[in-house]
């Protein structure tokens, strides 16, 4: 996969440079750029060679891109930590309700004050109820 970007990308180049060459004539003219908005003064024109203006917006798309891409990364990254954080933070809370249970098995009797939510155990009576089948 890695040679096919390669070869990808020296194609492109190729034909970039091609394009270049064969349209060095054209390309070699000034291009006046202005701006006019209606709430300023017009600006005067400034003239560039058409090559300049399409090597710039090459350019500036390229930064743009880049810069999108690194903002999308870096929100990922943040998403990343924070959810490695509360898992960091419900991995202690479930070592500690485990420490909890474990002593609570351990020590009944210290386990109901711990535990206070629990409901307290029933006491069997000694005293049975007297069988019915049977003739006292």
């Amino acid at each position: 996969m890695r040679y096919i970007k390669v070869l990808l990308l020296v194609l492109i180049f190729f034909v970039s440079m091609l394009f270049l060459f064969q349209n060095q004539e054209t390309l070699s003219r000034n291009m006046a750029l202005s701006l006019n908005l209606f709430f300023i003064p017009p600006l005067k024109p400034v003239t560039f060679p058409t090559y300049f203006v399409l090597l710039a917006g090459f350019l500036l798309g390229a930064l743009l891109a880049i810069a999108w891409l690194l903002w999308d990364k870096l929100s990922l990254a943040a998403k990343l930590m924070k959810a490695e954080w509360k898992v960091r933070d419900l991995e202690k809370k479930v070592a500690k309700y485990e420490a909890q249970i474990s002593t609570a098995v351990a020590t009944p009797a210290e386990a109901k004050a711990k535990f206070p939510f629990r409901k307290a155990e029933k006491v069997k009576d000694d005293v049975t109820a007297p069988d019915p089948d049977k003739n006292v």
